[in-house]
């Protein structure tokens, strides 16, 4: 029986989640991940035609770039969009999750994908992610509790390194100290010096794991006061991140690629800022609203800016520094992914041995009418 989880999982391992922004709600917006799955729709976006479609397809789970959900609901109100959706999944059982930053970033995910169909080579990101802060913790404790206080977090994050979990180190010491007047130590008296033998216990955590982890040790440890240590890691690129930079096969001008991108996508109208006839060999590019990365674009070698969402003074910057931009539009840009991801999702089940099928929901509207 395949799960909502076990396709969780699968998505986690072509874009993991902790490659999603901070300010990103990546994962589980609804439903039950122990929910048995046969049918899951993949879309763009968490609209109430998407879940419908879901139900109509016969589908218990479905999958979407965006969020259904970005900040904390105060109250679900089933005249907004949002509830809309949710009294709909609630009623037809019908989980709802999204891989949003975590697959713009994640190496073939929406980023590579609009690579590909702009036909950018030697294709690297424009801003490279970092792993998320990672601390070592250390922790002072008798040398009979060192084992408990690491079997204490065994099931967490704590003391992963790579492919090893439950990874620690124990250091045998000695440690002096004395307890206050009002105190109730666990050894030693009140008032006056103690030396006796302790374990110093090291394990690698994470940022968002750090404060789970010291809940979890302070519930076994044995000291009044608990004495530990916490030392920020460097943190390493990932190879990975938001944005492309990458060379086009042949140069070209700006209003010559753009036609092209216009054509090749089956767009209607694109946008552009600079001259038309300027050079281009070396293209950037970012899925859905891109206005965030233009500073890295400018300080890159790349003379045009390929995205959506771009405004009137991002234009008027790029042209002032010489560069150009297009403008496909936030659907058109993150939309080839759609296809790609169901196709993926369901070479992975089919590995697995899972028995789901994965509908890719062709028919999605972007929410713009272009009119000509």
């Amino acid at each position: 029986m395949t799960t909502v989880a076990d396709i969780m999982q699968i998505i986690d391992n072509m874009a993991p989640g902790r490659l999603a922004e901070e300010w990103d709600n990546a994962g589980l917006q609804y439903g039950d991940s122990d929910r048995p799955v046969s049918t899951v729709l993949v879309a763009l976006d968490p609209a109430f035609k998407a879940v419908e479609t879901a139900a109509r397809t016969g589908a218990q789970m479905l999958v979407t770039h965006h969020p259904l959900i970005f900040k904390p609901l105060k109250q679900i109100d089933t005249r907004s969009s949002a509830g809309r959706v949710i009294d709909f999944a609630a009623r037809n059982d019908i989980a709802i999750y999204c891989a949003h930053t975590n697959l713009d970033s994640a190496e073939g995910g929406v980023n590579d994908v609009l690579a590909g169909m702009v036909g950018l080579e030697s294709v690297r990101p424009l801003s490279v992610a970092r792993e998320p802060q990672r601390y070592k913790l250390v922790v002072y404790a008798p040398a009979a509790d060192a084992e408990p206080i690491a079997a204490a977090v065994s099931g967490t994050p704590a003391g992963v390194i790579g492919d090893y979990s439950g990874c620690a180190f124990f250091q045998e010491g000695r440690g002096r100290f004395v307890p206050g007047e009002d105190s109730i130590p666990y050894t030693g008296e009140p008032g006056k010096v103690f030396s006796g033998d302790e374990t110093r216990i090291e394990m690698p955590v994470s940022e968002i794991h750090l404060d789970e982890v010291l809940r979890r040790i302070r519930k076994v440890h044995p000291y009044e006061t608990m004495a530990y240590d916490i030392i920020p890691l460097y943190r390493e690129k990932t190879g990975v991140g938001l944005g492309r930079i990458g060379q086009l096969q042949q140069e070209k001008t700006l209003g010559s690629l753009a036609l092209e991108i216009r054509d090749s996508m089956g767009l209607s109208c694109v946008k552009i800022a600079g001259s038309p006839e300027m050079s281009v060999r070396t293209a950037a590019l970012c899925s859905g609203g891109g206005g965030g990365m233009v500073g890295d674009f400018l300080s890159s070698s790349a003379q045009v800016y390929i995205s959506g969402d771009l405004n009137h003074h991002i234009a008027l910057d790029i042209a002032a520094a010489g560069k150009g931009l297009i403008d496909i539009g936030h659907f058109a840009s993150e939309r080839p992914v759609v296809p790609v991801l169901s196709r993926r999702i369901r070479e992975a089940c089919e590995k697995k041995g899972f028995a789901v099928e994965i509908i890719s929901w062709e028919d999605e509207p972007d929410p713009f009418l272009y009119i000509q």
